[in-house]
């Protein structure tokens, strides 16, 4: 897997850092499905200087499809784990999408009643 981190304006560099490091090492355990040289991951994190206000975005590409995720927070650890959280629950979508999980779990409420047609009397 193929990735990018770039922090910008952060004074304690080598925590966030060891965070991000090991929260792409985990998510590239949940994408060993994909071919490796296939996916790209990109992670920026910024710390604004005026309001102290970290962001950080994650952004997947796999083939066919791309997963972004963007938070928001005063502190840096909290930022980073929600951004990606929500990078790892719209994957484990996109793999269901792909095995037809959500199709056979929603077929049974959409198929009709099957009705009998009434005999004249």
């Amino acid at each position: 897997m193929k990735r990018t981190i770039e922090i910008k304006h952060v004074a304690p560099r080598e925590q966030v850092r060891q965070l991000l490091e090991e929260l792409c090492d985990r998510l590239e355990e949940k994408l060993q499905h994909f071919r490796q040289d296939a996916v790209s991951l990109h992670v920026q994190f910024e710390e604004s200087g005026n309001r102290k206000l970290c962001r950080t975005s994650v952004s997947c590409h796999i083939p066919g499809h791309m997963v972004a995720a963007h938070e928001e927070s005063r502190t840096p650890g909290p930022s980073i784990r929600k951004a990606f959280k929500e990078l790892e629950r719209q994957l484990s979508r996109h793999k269901a999408h792909m095995l037809g999980k959500q199709r056979a779990r929603r077929s049974p409420r959409r198929l009709p009643t099957a009705v009998s047609p009434e005999e004249p009397d």
